[in-house]
């Protein structure tokens, strides 16, 4: 097992190496989550049945617009508190295949991708001060993936919440499993 501030466990099995990363926030973190969620949804509350109250035409709109908004950053808010109570990332590096599935409380498709095809695994590489950069370490998102590869034209990304060094050995870690595989093919 991977000492690390996520989760991650690595299972050598006769289908090839499985790896298993777990979200993991501090308790601050998830209270601030928590407390966050409860107040954006009690702020919308009153925010809606203040409008239908004293609404009008022009107030309508307003309404409408502000809704739509209150409700896309809802949305993500759930997203995130579902993400850190259950969700997963597997990767799985068998014989020919390379297999990734996002699992949420068990739900989730695995996708798999030849491992013939499976080119320039590495981290993924962010401008320390850029926007995107920021957005995605804040502990609030589901996002922040480190680590990815090409495959037929598209990039492939994952590894959700690692540290650099986390990222560097689970590249180590699949790197190897990817070059016993091809050794048992040839």
């Amino acid at each position: 097992m991977i000492q690390s501030a996520a989760k991650i466990s690595v299972d050598e099995t006769e289908h090839g190496t499985i790896i298993s990363i777990s979200p993991i926030l501090s308790p601050w973190q998830k209270t601030a989550l928590m407390i966050w969620l409860v107040v954006w949804v009690v702020s919308g509350m009153l925010a809606f049945v203040g409008m239908l109250k004293e609404g009008s035409g022009e107030q309508l709109i307003y309404l409408l617009v502000f809704m739509v908004l209150w409700g896309y950053f809802l949305y993500y808010a759930v997203r995130s508190v579902i993400w850190y109570r259950t969700g997963q990332e597997f990767l799985r590096i068998g014989d020919e295949m390379f297999d990734y599935k996002r699992s949420w409380a068990g739900y989730g498709r695995a996708v798999s991708y030849s491992l013939t095809n499976v080119k320039q695994l590495g981290t993924v590489n962010l401008d320390s001060k850029t926007f995107a950069k920021t957005y995605q370490d804040a502990f609030w998102t589901v996002g922040g993936e480190k680590i990815g590869f090409e495959y037929l034209g598209k990039k492939i990304i994952f590894g959700l919440r690692l540290s650099d060094k986390d990222s560097k050995e689970i590249i180590r870690r699949i790197t190897k499993a990817m070059n016993e595989a091809k050794r048992k093919d040839s």
